[in-house]
C-alpha cells in the first residue's frame, strides 16, 4: 500500500498485460491507462518471464509504475489487500497469463470473445493439450476419440467445442468482474457464458486518442513522398496490423478492378504483415509483376499511421470472422476526416458516423468495394477547409471516448471488482 497524491493509502494493483516493445494492440491499449491508474492504485506491471527484460528497458524512466515478472508475483502472494488485473485478448502475448487467471481472479478486460486462437497457440506451446482435455472431464464434457492421441491429450482442436463456452467458462468462473467494449460482444459473452454472475460486468468503449501529427508537418510530408503519395493521387488505405482476416484479398481483387480506368488511385497497407497468416506481399507480386500494384509499408508508429489516416480518401477496416474484437481502428480512420468503410457485422455496426458506409459481408462484397473506389475517384477532390472540418466535427462527436473521459468508469468498475473478490 503506498500514499495517493491527495494522502489516501492506494491498493496495490497486478497489472498482466502485453507491453512495449511488444507490437500489439493490447499493449497500446494498457499503455494509455497506466497513467491513470497510477494515480490511484500502486501499479506493478506483471510480464511474462521472457519478456521482462526487454518491457523494462521500453518502460519511461519517469514511468509511475514498476515492471516485475512471474515469479515475483508469486512470491507477493497472498496479497488480502491487492488487486489483480487481466488485459486479455485472443492472442499470443496472452499465453502466459493463462495459469495465473485459474490460480489469483481478477478482473478481466475482455477485447475478444472468441479465445480460439489463443487456445491454439497456448496447445502449439504444450501448455494445454492434457490440461484442456482434464477441464472438459471436469466440466463433465467428453471428447470425442478422434481429438484425442494414444496418452489421452489433445491432437486436433474440435473448434466449437472451446471457441467460446468452454475457455470462457472456465477462465471467468472466478473472476469478479468483467470488462467488454460493446453490445455485441456483452451479447455474445452472455451467450457463451449464461451461468456467469453479471453483478461485476460493465461495458466501456474503446478508447480514441486525438491524431498525433497534423497532416502538413515536415515529417507528414516525407512520409507521403517515400511512400509515392502526391496531390494528384486518391489514397485508399487498410491500416492497422495485416492479419489473415481483415479480407487483404477482397481489397486486392477490388482495386485489380478498378485500377486500369482510375490510375490516380493508389492503394497502401499500412501495418505490418503477418505472412503465416496471408502472404500479402507475394500476392502483390503475382498480380503486379511490374511493380505498379499496392505499397505495404510495414510497422508504423502512431505518428506516421495517423499521418496516412488524415490523408486518406478511402480507408477500409473490414474483418472477417469478427467475434466481438473492437479495436479502436475503426473511430481512429474515421477522426482523419476520410471516408470509411467497414463490415457489416459483429461489433462494428454500433459505431455510428457519417463518415462510416457498413457493407454487407457476403458474395458481393468485392463488387461493393470496387465500386466504393470508383465512386471516391470520381468525387470531387477536397480541399484542406473540407478536410479539417470533417476532421472537426468527427472529434466533437468522439469527444467521450478519450483515455481521461473513460477512466472514471473504470476506477468505479475496479473498485466494484475488489469489493466483490474479498472474502
Amino acid at each position: 500500500m503506498s500514499l495517493a497524491p491527495g494522502g489516501a493509502l492506494r491498493r496495490r494493483l497486478h497489472v498482466f498485460s502485453p507491453m512495449p516493445p511488444q507490437r500489439n494492440g493490447l499493449a497500446d491499449y494498457m499503455v494509455e491507462y497506466l497513467p491513470w491508474l497510477s494515480r490511484d492504485f500502486d501499479v506493478s506491471v506483471v510480464v511474462a518471464s521472457d519478456q521482462q527484460e526487454a518491457v523494462a528497458r521500453a518502460r519511461p524512466a519517469d514511468a509511475p509504475w514498476s515492471v516485475i515478472g512471474e515469479a515475483e508475483f508469486l512470491a507477493r502472494q497472498p496479497d488480502a489487500q491487492g488487486q489483480v488485473l487481466y488485459n486479455l485478448g485472443n492472442n499470443g502475448d496472452c499465453v502466459y497469463m493463462l495459469d495465473h487467471l485459474q490460480a489469483y481472479p481478477g478482473a478481466v478486460v475482455l477485447h475478444d470473445i472468441s479465445l480460439f486462437y489463443l487456445h491454439q497457440l497456448a496447445t502449439e506451446r504444450g501448455w494445454m493439450g492434457s490440461l484442456m482435455s482434464g477441464w472438459m472431464a471436469e466440466d463433465g464434457h467428453t471428447v470425442p476419440p478422434a481429438f484425442l492421441r494414444r496418452d489421452g491429450s489433445l491432437h486436433h482442436t474440435p473448434g466449437m467445442m472451446y471457441q467460446e463456452c468452454l475457455m470462457l467458462a472456465r477462465l471467468l468462473r472466478h473472476a469478479p468482474g468483467v470488462l467488454v467494449h460493446t453490445r455485441y460482444a456483452q451479447g455474445r459473452l452472455l451467450g457463451a457464458v449464461p451461468e456467469a454472475d453479471r453483478a461485476g460486468w460493465v461495458r466501456i468503449p474503446h478508447f480514441v486518442l486525438p491524431p498525433v501529427v497534423a497532416r502538413d508537418a515536415p515529417e507528414a510530408r516525407a512520409l507521403l513522398a517515400r511512400l509515392g503519395i502526391g496531390p494528384q493521387n486518391v489514397l485508399l488505405l487498410v491500416p492497422g496490423f495485416l492479419t489473415g482476416n481483415k479480407m487483404l484479398y477482397e481489397v486486392l481483387a477490388a482495386y485489380r478492378q478498378v485500377q486500369p480506368t482510375a490510375p490516380q488511385l493508389r492503394l497502401v497497407f499500412a501495418g505490418e504483415e503477418r505472412p503465416a497468416e496471408y502472404d500479402l506481399s507475394a500476392r502483390i507480386a503475382v498480380w503486379w509483376p511490374a511493380g505498379e500494384g499496392p505499397v505495404v509499408t510495414g510497422y508504423l508508429d502512431a505518428a506516421a499511421l495517423d499521418t496516412l489516416l488524415a490523408r486518406a480518401d478511402l480507408s477500409f477496416v473490414l474483418r472477417y470472422p469478427t467475434y466481438g474484437e473492437s479495436s479502436g481502428i475503426l473511430p481512429r480512420a474515421a477522426l482523419g476526416g476520410g471516408r470509411v468503410v467497414t463490415v457489416d457485422i459483429g461489433a462494428y455496426p454500433e459505431f455510428a458516423s457519417p463518415r462510416v458506409t457498413p457493407l454487407n459481408v457476403g458474395p458481393g462484397l468485392v463488387d461493393d468495394l470496387a465500386r466504393a473506389m470508383a465512386e471516391v475517384a470520381r468525387a470531387a477532390p477536397w480541399g484542406p477547409e473540407d478536410r479539417q472540418a470533417h476532421q472537426a466535427d468527427e472529434a466533437q462527436r468522439q469527444a467521450g471516448r478519450t483515455p481521461v473521459a473513460l477512466y472514471p468508469a473504470w476506477r468505479d468498475w475496479l473498485d466494484l471488482c475488489h469489493t466483490r473478490g474479498r472474502p
